[in-house]
């Protein structure tokens, strides 16, 4: 019997989190297992999480294809789960994107070309835009759970999200004003708690629930599709 096995190279401690407790069941009720990773950092020091260049991760994925190549009772396919913001300039295709306005196009070209460098036709690229912390605007209201004294600062959070028409994936991904950075400066103001992404991560977009992210985040939902085509 052939085994449908998805590995997903995560590229921080958050990402890994939500693939482990919010994606991998998902994806098991369609009968694919669910294996992930962290990006290496470094070898040396045994420090993993942390996208720093391409050749990283473009080892890691290598590394971890020949280790599986044998199996010859499993069919192995990889994909991604990295930000948009903050990705390194050496990516295939990153500093072409710069000069493409809309932010679909300019995730898609990346991950085109992402795809071609691997050059593995069981390789999924995935980029999200513009980093994982949009799929916590899909509710952010959610985020009471964690933090019930922060009503009005999440309030203002949802002004945020109205102001890109409603858009998680469109929020942008400057060092003031991504997703994350939003939401720690909500959370964190006035010293009221100490935000822990990879735990409010997992523990919010599972409340939400994998139907909403994917009704609210169109790229994420095409990556999720894609997936599900592996069988």
């Amino acid at each position: 019997m052939n085994t449908i096995i998805l590995n997903i190279l995560c590229e921080g401690q958050t990402e890994e989190k939500f693939v482990k407790e919010v994606l991998k069941p998902y994806l098991n009720g369609y009968g694919i297992v669910v294996k992930s990773r962290l990006l290496v950092t470094s070898r040396k020091k045994d420090a993993s999480g942390g996208l720093i260049s391409y050749q990283q991760a473009e080892r890691d994925l290598k590394l971890w294809m020949r280790e599986v190549s044998h199996r010859k009772s499993e069919t192995h396919y990889f994909t991604t789960m990295f930000d948009l913001y903050a990705l390194p300039e050496d990516f295939p295709g990153a500093i072409q994107s710069k000069s493409i306005a809309d932010a679909y196009a300019r995730v898609e070209h990346i991950e085109n070309e992402f795809g071609s460098a691997i050059g593995s036709p069981n390789f999924i690229p995935y980029i999200q835009l513009h980093e994982f912390e949009a799929l916590l605007f899909c509710d952010i209201e959610k985020l009471i759970i964690e933090y019930p004294k922060c009503h009005k600062e999440i309030e203002r959070l949802k002004e945020t999200l109205q102001s890109y028409n409603d858009n998680p994936e469109l929020i942008d991904n400057s060092p003031e004003t991504a997703p994350s950075k939003r939401i720690i400066k909500a959370i964190e103001g006035q010293k009221k708690y100490n935000y822990n992404k990879p735990i409010s991560g997992s523990k919010v977009t599972k409340s939400i629930g994998m139907p909403t992210l994917e009704t609210q985040c169109r790229h994420f939902k095409q990556w999720v599709e894609r997936i599900k085509e592996i069988l």
